[in-house]
């Protein structure tokens, strides 16, 4: 049998990347999870019955 480095690089590569991919994951996730409200709909539902009202 020959030396048996291979499967170890490989193995700490493939570590690497999926601690790559798990970081990137949780960042995404994290942004994505802020709710943006924006009171443009809630200002401008008032004013809109206003004008109808008139």
């Amino acid at each position: 049998m020959g030396q048996q480095t291979n499967k170890i690089i490989k193995r700490r590569r493939r570590i690497a990347y999926l601690e790559r991919k798990k970081a990137k994951a949780i960042e995404a996730a994290a942004t994505k999870s802020k709710p943006r409200r924006s009171a443009g709909k809630k200002a401008a539902a008032p004013a809109e019955a206003a004008a109808t009202a008139e």
